[in-house]
């Protein structure tokens, strides 16, 4: 089934809806990089990795801060994961923070703002725009 979820920018998004372990997820039918396409198919795959990310950035709203880093969550989804008894924990990739940071603050307006991010090299199917961010680089001496 695909739907679309509307605009941002200029870049029309269409969502694949599909059944994973008992939660109905969406995801780009289309992507323009590899990393991007590596990122749906973990995400997809392991869906407690946006889940924990999602509770443990409302957790650190909910003390009255507005700003943290994707890696520092992602370290203690890794150690949250790590330490379960239940499977083996799942590598996390850490080209998939970008991703992670764009998809929470896109989906659940309630962390709007709680990442910062920069530009991307190859412009992913959801987020900002690359035109309306910083770019990834820092230009020294100019």
């Amino acid at each position: 089934m695909q739907r679309p979820l509307g605009m941002l920018g200029a870049r029309l998004r269409v969502y694949r809806v599909r059944q994973v372990q008992g939660m109905q997820l969406e995801f780009p039918t289309t992507s323009e990089g590899l990393l991007e396409r590596k990122f749906w198919e973990f995400h997809v795959n392991h869906p407690e990795v946006y889940r924990y990310l999602v509770q443990f950035a409302r957790q650190w709203r909910s003390v009255g801060r507005s700003r943290l880093g994707i890696k520092a969550l992602f370290e203690r989804v890794r150690w949250e994961i790590g330490i379960r008894d239940d499977k083996p924990p799942p590598k996390l990739n850490n080209n998939h923070t970008a991703f992670y940071a764009r998809l929470i603050m896109d989906r659940h307006p309630d962390l709007a703002g709680i990442f910062a991010l920069r530009q991307q090299r190859v412009q992913s199917t959801f987020g900002p725009g690359n035109e309306e961010l910083p770019p990834s680089e820092q230009v020294i001496g100019a």
